[in-house]
């Protein structure tokens, strides 16, 4: 009953992360491709200061369980994704390029649900179906071949050399990263009623309570999106399941008053669009073993190889759309 009653506080993070994300219309589809598009930052901002919160703490706290008789289990377990020579380059890539096809990211076009977007119904249908068939279906061995190559396999910063001593030097560093950030002003992306800075300080709060939460409930990861798509279709009790559910619950709830969100039915022109994007979204991401959420804001706040080059590439497959579809 308490791992079941801890495993259920997923869906509370969930709904928090997709209501904030509405709030700080909080994507890095143009999170990201908009830093070249238009030269707009203003969301990069916010998917940095939520990973330097993080960093913030995590580090330091993981270190003190990890030492500790009473507490050592619950970190023990958990492990960084590695680098990959293929799929983290290639996977990540493309997945920043299928981010223009689905008009989101992950974790984005299930907020995009609860603000009623048919297009991100599609994209969501095109993006499970693209994961399972990557994970347990007929593309189960080309994601193993893409990940067949390991360039680098790293510990988590705890089970390191002098891991009190390096994890205190990040939190040094990242204090001073964010206060260094906090000095630009602090505008609203397009479509936001927040800005950014606030924004990455919600996103970067329920990392933490992520993480906190995953942990407790024997989950080695904490915010991610694709593990939880693959227990949709299990229909397996979990933790990254009710993550995944309560994100389209938590920005549903937050547009509910607004009536001129209301779903229609998607135009013709885009139905293939979305539905292919988010196939190849799917695909691309099990490749990568993660995506702007898992990579980004769960792996990347310990400093992970596997995860920080994969941001790198999704960086640049985006960026590329951005500059082919500049104005």
């Amino acid at each position: 009953m308490y791992s079941f009653i801890i495993t259920f506080t997923a869906l509370i993070i969930g709904f928090f992360y997709g209501s904030v994300s509405v709030k700080g219309q909080f994507c890095m589809n143009s999170g990201f491709s908009n830093v070249i598009r238009q030269k707009d930052t203003t969301k990069l901002k916010s998917f940095v200061v939520a990973i330097l919160i993080q960093l913030l703490v995590l580090p330091l706290v993981f270190t003190a369980f990890y030492f500790s008789d009473s507490t050592s289990y619950l970190v023990s377990n958990i492990g960084l994704p590695p680098l990959f020579l293929i799929g983290t380059a290639i996977g990540g890539f493309l997945f920043g390029v299928f981010m223009y096809y689905t008009a989101g990211c992950g974790a984005g076009i299930f907020f995009k649900i609860g603000e009623k977007n048919s297009g991100a119904i599609l994209a969501a249908i095109g993006f499970i179906t693209g994961v399972y068939l990557t994970e347990k279906g007929v593309l189960q061995g080309v994601r193993e071949a893409s990940q067949s190559i390991v360039l680098f396999n790293q510990q988590p910063i705890w089970k390191g050399t002098s891991p009190i001593i390096i994890a205190t030097i990040i939190a040094l560093a990242s204090g001073i990263a964010l206060y260094l950030l906090n000095k630009n002003s602090d505008e609203k992306p397009s479509g936001a009623i927040w800005g950014w800075k606030k924004t990455g300080i919600y996103i970067g709060i329920l990392g933490i309570a992520g993480w906190i939460s995953a942990i407790f409930s024997n989950t080695p990861f904490g915010m991610a999106i694709i593990p939880g798509v693959i227990d949709i279709v299990d229909l397996k009790y979990s933790w990254g399941l009710l993550f995944v559910i309560g994100i389209p619950l938590g920005a549903f709830w937050s547009t509910r008053n607004n009536n001129e969100k209301r779903f229609t039915m998607p135009k013709t022109s885009i139905i293939g669009k979305r539905l292919l994007g988010g196939l190849g979204l799917g695909i691309s991401g099990s490749f990568a073993a993660g995506c702007t959420v898992g990579h980004g804001l769960t792996f990347s706040p310990f400093l992970g190889v596997g995860s920080l080059v994969g941001i790198i590439f999704i960086f640049l497959g985006s960026g590329l759309v951005g500059y082919l579809t500049r104005k």
